[in-house]
């Protein structure tokens, strides 16, 4: 079973799509992307056993643009009002990045909502840092008229050595990027940006009941193993998994779809 659509949910108009059949697995996902890149592995992979909620966050994709600034408790509070208007009560939730400080934020503002929750590459206090990559990116985005360096950037910090050294690769997902139909705005990701930066929950962690699993790969460059394990021990009895080897780079969703995917299944199974 699959579906789409918009849904009016915490003063948004959030696009969603659902796919398969079983206990509602919602994936959020990181800054400055919308939810088709859930589409590429982990939808028809996932969607056999349970019921995929993809969707994406305001200010991305073809949900609605904001009118002012937020923060990522905002964005927590978009995700259980989509699933207020999907009647779904109770739901697994999993995040990359961005989409898992949302999935964080989440967990502590909705603990009744939240079955499991999985974190990947998901930093719990970018604030805390002087200065971080995203602040580039932000200062990039609006001063790249062709995108070229907006992309260098991005691929540099979140793809794997390997990947950056293998031209057809690189060529095709940039390819497909670029095709995107509704590419995040400069003020759109103005806005992802510093409601990223701002974000620190590192000492409210302790208050998160759910099971939860935190996923880092060996080679992410954005959030290194240290930051994702800080999170980890903060939380009770959460499990840690460190993918290793080649493609274990920041966007290991994309580049170890296979091993993200087994070790997503076998968590919430």
């Amino acid at each position: 079973m699959s579906k789409s659509g918009t849904v009016h949910a915490n003063g948004q108009t959030l696009y969603y799509e659902v796919h398969g059949a079983g206990p509602p697995l919602v994936l959020v996902m990181g800054i400055g992307y919308d939810s088709t890149l859930w589409t590429l592995a982990q939808v028809p992979a996932l969607c056999q056993t349970f019921q995929v909620v993809i969707f994406d966050n305001r200010d991305a994709g073809r949900s609605s643009q904001a009118t002012s600034a937020y923060t990522i408790a905002d964005m927590a509070d978009d995700t259980a009002g989509l699933m207020d208007a999907l009647d779904i009560e109770k739901a697994h939730v999993c995040g990359l990045s961005m989409g898992g400080m949302i999935a964080m934020e989440f967990a502590l503002r909705h603990p009744d909502r939240l079955d499991r929750m999985i974190l990947s590459g998901a930093p719990g206090a970018p604030a805390r840092a002087a200065f971080h990559p995203i602040m580039t990116w932000n200062w990039v985005k609006p001063n790249d008229r062709s995108g070229e360096m907006f992309a260098c950037q991005q691929f540099t910090w979140l793809f794997s050595t390997a990947f950056l050294r293998n031209r057809e690769a690189v060529q095709q997902t940039v390819a497909m990027l670029s095709s995107n139909p509704n590419p995040i705005g400069p003020q759109a990701y103005n806005r992802q940006a510093r409601a990223m930066l701002q974000f620190d929950v590192l000492d409210r962690l302790a208050g998160v009941k759910a099971p939860t699993l935190c996923i880092v790969g060996e080679q992410d460059l954005l959030t290194p193993v240290h930051e994702c394990r800080e999170v980890a021990d903060r939380i009770s009895g959460a499990a840690f998994e460190v993918i290793m080897g080649a493609g274990s780079s920041h966007v290991v969703p994309i580049e170890r779809p296979d091993d993200f995917n087994a070790l997503v299944t076998r968590f919430l199974s």
